[in-house]
């Protein structure tokens, strides 16, 4: 089983390889990667694989509030259905939990049942649908998780 850690600056290259083969429409861009590595108050979680990394997990805080938000989850396609995404979607509710974070809060899109599926066996319950939320029109789906 491989480990998760945090990313930092030295991972750049790879998380933006990681998000172009995994997100066709909204991968980050380098500068928000960067930023999210060294200025946003955020966590940013990887697993190595033999090649590159397999799969990443971008979690945010916002100061004042009790909530914190998983910005994205990706895993490479051909380590999908390994456990990868539940693993990083358990550590980052551990992180927020240790953070004081009550809630857990993430959006998916309507249409990815596979992630939907995720986030209702972990407990997570849906909020609210979002229109037009993500690139192309594709509506999404807010999350929420009491830690």
């Amino acid at each position: 089983m491989r480990d998760i850690r945090t990313a930092d600056g030295d991972d750049l290259d790879a998380l933006r390889r990681l998000e172009t083969r995994c997100f066709d429409l909204d991968a980050q861009s380098r500068r928000s990667l960067r930023h999210l590595l060294t200025r946003a108050n955020a966590t940013v979680r990887v697993v190595d694989g033999d090649d590159g990394l397999l799969a990443g997990a971008v979690l945010l805080f916002r100061r004042g509030t009790r909530s914190a938000r998983l910005y994205s989850v990706a895993v490479v396609p051909e380590a999908r259905g390994g456990g990868l995404a539940r693993r990083l979607l358990a550590d980052a509710e551990r992180l927020a939990a240790a953070r004081g974070c009550r809630r857990l809060r993430a959006e998916a899109r309507l249409g990815n049942t596979a992630s939907r599926a995720l986030f209702a066996a972990a407990g997570y319950r849906e909020r609210a649908c979002l229109p037009g939320y993500y690139p192309g029109g594709e509506a999404g789906i807010r999350l929420e998780k009491e830690l």
